[in-house]
């Protein structure tokens, strides 16, 4: 009989469980949304065995240069979770994909995606949760991301939040690698 307190853990959670964290955009920024605050959203892929991991799309700073300054990037970080959550929304790999093979290609997809090409927009209007098309931010690239492992953008409706870019997602030619049909 085995004393390791890890272990039981694993067994009992050892499929990758998925959900997505909402939190003020860019706080406080994204308080001044009309007629509700902005959201952004993060995916938590939590992994007995990879530990947790996030996925969320970021405005880039100088770290690439000032030629790319305000382009969106992939940002992913392990086991830490985003602060200021204000909801957290299950999501469920799609029919046909176990949650390994759902955790493995959002991932992949995630190192794959062409940081750094397209510009990073704020929304021109502050009122209404839509933006207008060309216009790109971390919503719509993770609507992106999922849309391009999934085959479709999840409905994200919140209330009291606006959710800009998540129904106008990002091109899928930013991900490598062919949607799910």
């Amino acid at each position: 009989m085995t004393t390791e307190a890890v272990s039981v853990g694993r067994i009992q959670h050892s499929a990758p469980t998925f959900t997505l964290y909402g939190r003020i955009a860019a706080a406080p920024i994204g308080k001044v949304g009309k007629p509700h605050p902005s959201l952004h959203i993060s995916l938590i892929i939590d992994d007995a065995y990879n530990g947790i991991t996030v996925i969320d799309g970021q405005p880039t700073m100088v770290e690439a240069g000032l030629r790319n300054v305000l382009r969106i990037r992939t940002n992913m970080y392990a086991n830490s979770l985003p602060p200021g959550v204000v909801v957290k929304i299950p999501l469920a790999p799609p029919d046909g994909m176990s949650p390994e093979a759902f955790s493995r290609e959002l991932i992949k997809r995630a190192l794959n995606f062409s940081s750094y090409v397209s510009p990073y927009s704020f929304p021109t209007r502050f009122q209404g949760d839509r933006m207008t098309p060309g216009e790109y931010n971390s919503s719509s690239y993770l609507a992106a991301l999922l849309r391009s492992v999934m085959g479709r953008v999840p409905e994200l409706r919140v209330a009291g939040y606006q959710t800009p870019g998540w129904e106008e997602p990002m091109p899928l030619h930013f991900f490598k690698g062919e949607a799910i049909r």
